[in-house]
């Protein structure tokens, strides 16, 4: 009984001074890892898409704005009225003030945008669209939010983009698309034809 004292003191001590390597080779490479990030594309766009807006559009969208308070105030539904002057504010802040630039980049590591990074394990799958003149790039994620990254893009570079994501994460052909997105597709082209 003695001698298996020192033995499993010993033991102990081989097994925390193993310990203390692995930890040590885990760290340098996690750290080999950080310095090989390469940056495979980098380009700055407007944050979001905008398009300067007539005087024409603004009386339009007062005039419909209006026309729902005064419904909703027929109808005696004052606590919708506080929603519907809230998002008349913020469509006016939208259509008046002009985007900020934003730098964006792929890397190894993932997707970098207006200062946020996402890593390859957290995006889902990537596509285009053109609307309104511009080309975006939609990127889904895995995150609760953003569900899904909108990224301005040269029309030039949409091949060079469509081939370096490609190699990390799956192309759709066809843009993944909901009820809502045909809504707000319907309801934006009504809304630009009556503004024209």
């Amino acid at each position: 009984m003695a001698d298996k004292q020192p033995a499993v003191a010993q033991l102990k001590t081989e097994v925390a001074a193993l310990q203390e390597k692995i930890r040590h080779l885990e760290g340098k490479a996690v750290s080999k890892e950080k310095i090989t990030v390469k940056t495979l594309f980098r380009w700055q766009s407007f944050s979001r898409p905008y398009t300067k807006r007539t005087a024409k559009w603004l009386v339009y969208t007062l005039l419909l704005v209006a026309t729902i308070v005064l419904i909703l105030l027929f109808v005696h539904e004052f606590f919708i009225i506080a929603p519907v002057l809230a998002l008349a504010f913020v469509a006016y802040i939208l259509a008046t003030v002009p985007p900020e630039i934003i730098e964006n980049a792929i890397t190894t590591q993932g997707i970098n945008t207006a200062d946020r990074s996402y890593i390859w394990e957290e995006l889902d799958d990537f596509w285009f669209t053109e609307k309104r003149g511009f080309t975006m790039l939609h990127v889904d994620t895995f995150l609760s939010w953003p569900r899904r990254l909108l990224l301005l893009i040269n029309p030039t570079d949409k091949d060079k983009l469509k081939e370096i994501l490609a190699r990390y994460i799956p192309y759709r052909e066809l843009p993944k698309t909901s009820w809502l997105d045909h809504l707000a597709d319907y309801l934006s082209a009504a809304f630009h034809k009556l503004t024209s």
